[in-house]
């Protein structure tokens, strides 16, 4: 919807991606009425996540089962995870099937952030929910009688609500005027933007056919060498107009870049990455994938970021709660993002319907109980994003390559370290997420 916004509602979620959109269809199977807006004119169509991990899965499966049916059936089931060094050797190769006796989803789907965003929204618009349009937060106060925050949009209206849900993104404005700081979660000070930042671009590109053998249709693979990744990872086209992303071809991208590239780079400067330090570029006997056609390209920068808390309660007992990238931030490596992000959703809608309860309880023991439920909320998904950081991190710097003995070494420790038995089912329930799924 793009029409006038009502003037109150108890839950507002700022941000229609995924995260806010998870948060959403927790609330919606529990019937508890919320708001939805975002600043954007429509769901976004841009090349940004592409992967959902077992965690992810489950979480929403707790809420919508057939909405999980339908994201598995729009998606690609990758039942492993290959990195290879700059001749193509055998790094290790991750196999998900190792949790099939703890999931029914033992795989890594690989579906794109958008398409997975508006599977999400027909459930939600399909149960009588709106979302806002083009309705951009521009002020944000707490509401005359205490108990209320008030949101001022560029549209020039306002919105009073309880809980203000930030769903919106790693420059979250309502994170920033709540005094949370994102801080670097080893230094403990505030994450300063610049500072260690790490660039990389993103694109959904079709490759010229035959496909080389050395790019594999079945799941993501990971070059690393000379300074930065190339992912390679295949994707399903949706139903699309230009029969040119209608085929097998179709390629989600990531490069990690040294400096700063374009901002929607083209074909010509995919194309140079990927025959300096792509598939083919070094061992001869397959040739370069040709980039034929770009469908969609972006660049971003990013760092490890966490917020110091992800509750802020006003006086009077109003909430501003963080999910997703509001609430922490970091590289592509994994493909962790869009699944924290649901995770923190689903469990916000669960605790928010809990608080919901115990609030309408007068007695201060329930006031107080009322307040742990948040507490525990912020506790319990800022650790699982701590262990995840920390995941991302060590992943990150295998991903960069670089040259020297140093890197040589860990390649090499990498390579031995896999061959142990009991190595990649460890390694894949930590990609999973599963270890840190909560009971609904």
């Amino acid at each position: 919807m793009s029409g006038p916004l009502p003037s109150s509602t108890e839950i507002c979620i700022v941000g229609a991606g995924p995260s806010g959109l998870a948060c959403a269809l927790g609330l919606a199977a529990r019937k508890i009425p919320f708001v939805m807006v975002d600043a954007l004119e429509a769901g976004h169509n841009s090349s940004r996540a592409v992967a959902m991990q077992a965690s992810a899965l489950e979480a929403i499966k707790t809420v919508h089962p057939q909405l999980v049916d339908q994201l598995v059936s729009a998606g690609i089931q990758s039942k492993s995870f290959t990195v290879i060094d700059l001749y193509e050797r055998l790094l290790f190769r991750l196999r998900m099937t190792e949790l099939a006796a703890y999931t029914k989803y033992a795989f890594t789907l690989l579906i794109p952030q958008h398409t997975a965003e508006r599977h999400m929204r027909e459930y939600i618009l399909g149960g009588g929910d709106s979302i806002y349009w083009n309705k951009r937060v521009v002020g944000v106060k707490e509401a005359a009688d205490g108990v209320q925050y008030e949101l001022q949009f560029e549209s020039g209206e306002a919105l009073t609500a309880r809980y203000l849900v930030a769903a919106d993104g790693s420059k979250s404005f309502l994170r920033t005027f709540a005094g949370i700081l994102f801080i670097d979660p080893y230094t403990k000070k505030a994450a300063e933007p610049g500072k260690n930042d790490l660039s990389f671009v993103v694109a959904d590109v079709v490759f010229a056919s035959p496909l080389p053998a050395n790019v594999p249709r079945d799941g993501p693979q990971v070059m690393v060498g000379a300074g930065g990744m190339v992912l390679t990872a295949p994707i399903l086209s949706e139903d699309s107009a230009d029969a040119s992303v209608q085929n097998d071809n179709l390629f989600r991208l990531y490069l990690g870049v040294p400096d700063t590239p374009p901002h929607a780079p083209d074909a010509p400067y995919l194309q140079a990455i990927l025959n300096a330090r792509g598939p083919g570029s070094h061992l001869k006997t397959q040739p370069v994938p040709q980039v034929v056609k770009v469908v969609e390209s972006s660049r971003y920068r990013t760092r490890m970021a966490l917020a110091d808390r992800y509750v802020h309660r006003a006086e009077g007992g109003a909430y501003i709660l963080l999910v997703g990238d509001a609430a922490h931030k970091h590289g592509p490596a994994g493909g962790q993002g869009m699944n924290m992000g649901i995770c923190d959703g689903i469990e916000l809608a669960q605790a928010i319907a809990e608080h919901r309860k115990c609030a309408a309880d007068a007695e201060k023991a329930g006031a107080h109980k009322a307040v742990q439920i948040m507490d525990a909320y912020s506790t319990r998904r800022r650790a699982v994003a701590l262990q995840v950081l920390n995941m991302v991190d060590r992943m990150t710097e295998v991903e960069k390559g670089g040259q020297g003995w140093g890197a040589y070494l860990r390649l090499k420790f990498l390579w031995a370290f896999f061959k142990m038995p009991f190595t990649n089912g460890i390694f894949a329930w930590q990609l999973s997420g599963l270890g840190h799924a909560k009971k609904p």
